[in-house]
């Protein structure tokens, strides 16, 4: 059952009516709720410019807002940024920074916005952010993603001091970006969690505890924590959150608290929701009987491929890669699969956003034609059965032996799988079984190569096409994948000054990829976020895996 914040509640659990923000809103518009959300495991570490992990992440999201924000469907907007330029040549962007953001730590903890407890946020908290993201002592793992600011390959080369990174401050309220090229995702990279401000005085005065309890973190976002509770050998951990009223009048922040229940398992999660413990689920799989009642977005953002074993010296010899790529019968398909899976032909899936449209269909013409060695990707059984003879001769076998496809759990309904397999028992007489691991385990034996074969689910950090492109840079992914000329495209892609000269190149890439039959793309899967009744505006991204609250409403 849904809480509602009645004028006695509030006093009762806040013992201080300011949290209300006033008594005239109740339900009207949906606001003055606690959100429940049931959190697949405890966040490692709340400091965004060293935090990757998806529950930090979300955590994050909410604690803290940068200059500018993205929604779900890449369109950004302004955040504490009131306004930006961009030079002609594209290498300086000068930010103003409002006024009316502020930095609140509730030292008193009485829940309540005391003088004393708030700050502006000013164009320096940003100046030191990114100096934190390049300064080695961090071990931040996202330096990479602003390689195009003015010396930062410098920095990363160890030939140039971390605090010449080129990010300035030419005033409180105007921040200076200077690049070393110019990158068309620039922009897009500021709505990172990495990118959030970072306040020199508060990060010293943690001595070294940045982020890693409750004491110890600061926000300027939509809600303050208050409590961050984690015991390994128990069960009732969570992270609390409440509205952080300083911040409540530049953009209307709907719920009162948030409360994070963190969960050690997905089906725990899913249980939460079940038992109406929480407001909101991630899932792979969606029911229409078992949500009918939900509010439900669905995400196209993952392209399942057959991956394999690179030290397997039968399954991955490149003409049974090739027997294997040709050998799918895809035109099965139709019909055949649930509303979760889509039938893919190419790297990149449909929910990936270019020039604000799908990628996919933004010029269907050219991207659904993507081929194999310059011929459409058809089913060719001749061809197939042509490469698995080759293969089998230079190897000088009769047969190869059955094996199992590993796949992580709740991924998707295996059963789908078997339209794969069947072909290619058909066509070459082998056995190809399922595997189902639990997802730590799939990871792990990924990276350990203890696997022969396997379904790869892939999508990307950000919402574009060079962000999914880059999972399959040399090093970039543990299965092993790489292309020199691939990464050279790729650099040349993340250097663009304007996406609209790119849709070539990512064509090209891609291309490069599916000839190299190292990620053969089967389906385009989706991700849903479930919402119980009467919930709306929980914004996810699907690509950073992170909910934001500000806006979440609930109606009866």
């Amino acid at each position: 059952m849904k809480k509602i914040f009645s004028v006695l509640l509030a006093l009762f659990l806040a013992s201080s009516s300011i949290l209300l923000g006033g008594c005239s809103e109740t339900q009207s518009d949906g606001a003055d709720y606690i959100f429940d959300y049931a959190m697949v495991g405890n966040p490692e570490s709340l400091d965004p410019q060293y935090a990757s992990d998806t529950s930090s992440m979300t955590v994050i999201g909410n604690l803290f807002t940068g200059l500018v924000t993205m929604d779900d469907n890449g369109i950004l907007s302004n955040g504490v940024a009131e306004d930006y330029s961009i030079s002609d040549d594209g290498l300086t962007y000068t930010f103003k920074i409002r006024k009316d953001c502020y930095w609140f730590y509730d030292e008193n903890e009485n829940e309540s916005v005391d003088e004393n407890e708030y700050f502006p946020v000013t164009a320096h908290d940003f100046v030191f952010a990114f100096q934190r993201i390049f300064n080695p002592e961090t071990c931040s793992p996202h330096r990479e993603t602003f390689l195009c600011l003015k010396n930062a390959e410098s920095i990363i080369k160890n030939s140039a001091d971390y605090n010449s990174i080129g990010v300035t401050a030419a005033s409180d309220t105007e921040l200076v970006f200077e690049l070393d090229y110019p990158s068309a995702g620039f922009l897009s990279s500021l709505a990172s969690s990495a990118a959030m401000p970072c306040n020199k005085e508060f990060f010293y005065n943690t001595k070294g505890r940045y982020g890693l309890d409750d004491k110890s973190i600061i926000s300027n976002g939509a809600f303050f924590i208050r409590q961050w509770f984690y015991d390994p050998y128990g069960h009732d951990n969570f992270v609390y959150m409440q509205r952080n009223l300083a911040n409540n009048k530049y953009d209307k922040i709907y719920p009162t608290s948030l409360n994070f229940y963190i969960k050690d398992t997905y089906e725990e999660s899913e249980n939460s929701f079940a038992d109406n413990e929480s407001d909101v689920l991630l899932s792979f799989m969606y029911n229409k009987n078992k949500y009918k009642n939900c509010n439900v977005n669905k995400y196209e953002n993952y392209t399942l491929g057959i991956i394999i074993n690179p030290e397997n010296p039968r399954y991955n010899n490149p003409n049974i890669r090739k027997a294997l790529a040709y050998g799918i019968d895809k035109s099965s398909f139709e019909g055949q699969l649930s509303d979760d899976l889509k039938t893919a032909y190419g790297i990149i899936p449909p929910g990936v956003s270019f020039l604000n449209k799908s990628y996919r269909e933004l010029n269907s013409e050219k991207v659904a034609s993507v081929s194999f060695d310059g011929s459409n990707i058809d089913y060719n059984p001749e061809l197939a059965v042509s490469y698995y003879e080759q293969g089998m001769d230079i190897m000088n076998l009769q047969s190869l032996e059955n094996i199992k496809i590993l796949v992580p759990e709740n991924l998707m309904d295996t059963d789908y799988l078997h339209l794969v397999t069947q072909s290619w028992q058909t066509l070459f007489g082998f056995y190809i079984g399922i595997e189902e691991v639990a997802e730590d385990e799939y990871y792990q034996r990924i990276k350990e190569k203890d696997y022969i074969m396997a379904i790869y689910p892939m999508t990307s950090n950000f919402n574009s096409p060079v962000s999914f492109l880059e999972n399959f840079m040399s090093g970039s992914n543990d299965f092993g994948y790489s292309n020199s000329e691939l990464d050279s495209l790729i650099n040349e892609l993340r250097n663009l000054d304007n996406y609209n000269n790119g849709i070539e190149k990512y064509l090209e890439a891609e291309k490069i990829i599916l000839n190299d039959f190292n990620f053969i793309p089967i389906f385009y899967k989706s991700e849903y976020e479930i919402m119980s009744s009467g919930n709306n505006d929980i914004l996810y991204d699907p690509f950073t895996k992170q909910l934001f609250f500000r806006k979440a409403k609930y109606v009866e």
